[in-house]
């Protein structure tokens, strides 16, 4: 019986028009149609016309099902795969049992199908263009896994894909990796250079973890400025190692942003899952490890995890927990070492050197502490503790009438990237009265490397116009240029002891002193611990000296005795 008198039939026992009931389907915002048993076209409604772009001649009665097909195909309007499928589980299903599919059209829409079965043979489908939702559906799922600026997969997809390849690694028996990288000083960056150059970074940053690892690894933003990667299928260390050294070339490369040029480094931790026994949550922990180790170790470096460390940081956690506690307790303190100056026979002035009173190990040099200075928040305290008590002792000993000379306080690299140094030690030396020609700065080479090297200039150009003394502390050790010396105000050179104490150096020390000399720079050697040391710094033309032939650092009690007496002895 033709699907025709079916509805007309139908329609009449529910007492409706039957007229009325095909204008009804005619008029289905869905695509409607009805397949006889022998494949051919017995209707469709004016929608399915339109969603396919059926001609009149394959929309009338009696067209074939495999013609309309066809025609789709031809034309771009049918789906990429799946038809036949959909038709042979239509076939074998009952009747009135439907059969729903989602299938994506080669123009890019996705269609929802539905084929219900008829007893009388032949089937009714309705065709949804669902394209709307699944692209809604697309968007949610994006913004649940993704992170909007960097369209890198975000910290829960990250985590899911963790999960699989944990999963997968169990059944191949192949190794997981899990790298995890820290921008440094980001949160400086930031503050000096703006949002837009943070965004800016973060954005190269992104491009370059997408050049150095596979597509078959996860490369996600956890948020801020971190990032992790899950790298699966790893045969050995050499598998994890190889992308980080990709990735560190790709960073040795300056980024530009409006119209500047600064330098992207990063702490880089990375651990390999290769016991299939072990609790692969462990893997993620061991990472985090070996991250912490990359930025205490200085930053701009990459750690891969081993056992030990975790020891290791258990010590520094610990440590980094006491000196806090010390901080709040006033334990931290100076003690000054002099600075003589060879030609006059003079003290010059003192360097501060800071020093941890501790209720249980006594009197502990920064040595003993160090780890401290490599957390921010940590050496912007100590370096407060620094200038307060340097300036207070100070103002004392300008009270008293002791002549100190000048007072050389150590500057970290943490203390210049807030950008706000020359007038917080404004303000300082205006609140103790102190003299600005009184304070020297003593800055490392490396503090003048880096993104942060405006900042540095502006920084130690205020100073010196100001009064302040820069020295430029274990020349030599670091990465300073000549083209460095010159662009920035530096008044005295340091070199390192280890220069001073070995003979072999010796060049190097003539050198520096030569270099100083020219350049109008007075040149000071540390570490002069014997008087053929200091015999033979005096015959090359050396300025001034420091080190235990004079003094240990000693108390600021201490201080006028050791001046009135100096010469004397």
């Amino acid at each position: 019986m033709p699907i025709s008198n079916v509805i007309s039939i139908a329609a009449r026992r529910q007492g409706v028009d039957p007229d009325l009931v095909l204008t009804a389907l005619s008029s289905m915002p869905h695509g409607l149609c009805m397949v006889g048993g022998d494949g051919r076209l017995a209707f469709c409604n004016k929608a399915f016309a339109a969603m396919y772009r059926l001609p009149d001649h394959l929309v009338a009665a009696g067209a074939h099902r495999e013609a309309i097909i066809v025609h789709c195909i031809e034309t771009g309007q049918g789906p990429l795969q799946g038809v036949s499928e959909h038709l042979a589980r239509s076939a074998a299903a009952a009747p009135g049992e439907a059969v729903i599919g989602e299938y994506v059209l080669a123009d890019g829409r996705t269609v929802r199908v539905s084929h219900t079965p008829l007893a009388c043979g032949g089937y009714v489908a309705t065709h949804e263009d669902i394209s709307d939702r699944v692209a809604a559906s697309a968007q949610i799922e994006f913004l649940a896994y993704r992170d909007t600026l960097t369209r890198l997969p975000n910290r829960a997809a990250f985590q899911k894909s963790f999960d699989e390849a944990v999963a997968a690694a169990e059944r191949t028996q192949e190794m997981v990796g899990v790298i995890m990288i820290d921008v440094d000083h980001f949160k400086d960056i930031n503050d000096t250079l703006g949002h837009d150059a943070g965004d800016a970074l973060l954005l190269s940053l992104s491009d370059l973890l997408r050049r150095a690892f596979r597509k078959t690894d996860t490369v996600s933003r956890l948020g801020g400025d971190e990032f992790a990667v899950v790298l699966r299928g790893l045969s050995g260390p050499e598998d994890l190692a190889r992308p980080i050294e990709t990735l560190q070339a790709l960073l040795r490369t300056p980024i530009e942003h409006a119209g500047r040029s600064f330098a992207i480094s990063a702490s880089i931790g990375a651990a390999l899952h290769d016991d299939p026994d072990a609790d692969p949550l462990h893997l993620l922990k061991n990472a985090d490890v070996a991250l912490y180790e990359a930025k205490a170790g200085g930053r701009n470096r990459c750690v891969v995890f081993q056992p030990s460390m975790r020891t290791q940081v258990e010590q520094r956690v610990e440590l980094l927990r006491e000196v806090r506690l010390g901080l709040e307790q006033g334990e931290f303190d100076l003690f000054y070492q002099p600075v003589v100056d060879i030609g006059a026979n003079r003290v010059a002035g003192f360097e501060a050197l800071m020093r941890w009173n501790h209720p249980e190990q006594g009197v502990l040099a920064p040595g003993a502490f160090m780890a401290a200075f490599d957390d921010t928040d940590l050496s912007l305290k100590l370096g407060e503790v620094a200038f307060e008590r340097a300036l207070g002792q100070m103002r004392a000993w300008l009270d008293e009438g002791v002549e100190f000379g000048r007072v050389a306080i150590n500057v970290s690299t943490e203390q210049f990237r807030s950008g706000r140094l020359a007038s917080e030690i404004a303000e300082r030396l205006a609140r103790w009265n102190v003299p600005a020609d009184r304070l020297t700065i003593e800055v490392t080479e490396n503090v003048y490397m880096g993104w942060g090297a405006d900042v540095v200039a502006s920084t130690v150009c205020a100073l010196h116009e100001a009064g302040v003394l820069i020295a430029l502390d274990d020349f030599g050790t670091g990465y300073a240029s000549l083209a460095n010396l010159r662009q920035f105000p530096v008044d005295r050179l340091k070199i390192d002891k280890s220069f001073v104490q070995n003979a072999e150096d010796d060049a190097i020390v003539r050198a520096v002193i030569n270099l100083g000399a020219s350049m109008g720079m007075k040149v000071v050697a540390e570490g002069v611990e014997r008087p053929d040391q200091l015999a033979t710094l005096s015959g090359y033309g050396c300025d001034q000296v420091q080190g235990y032939h004079f003094a240990k650092p000693m108390p600021a009690g201490e201080v006028a005795a050791y001046v009135a007496r100096f010469g004397s002895d």
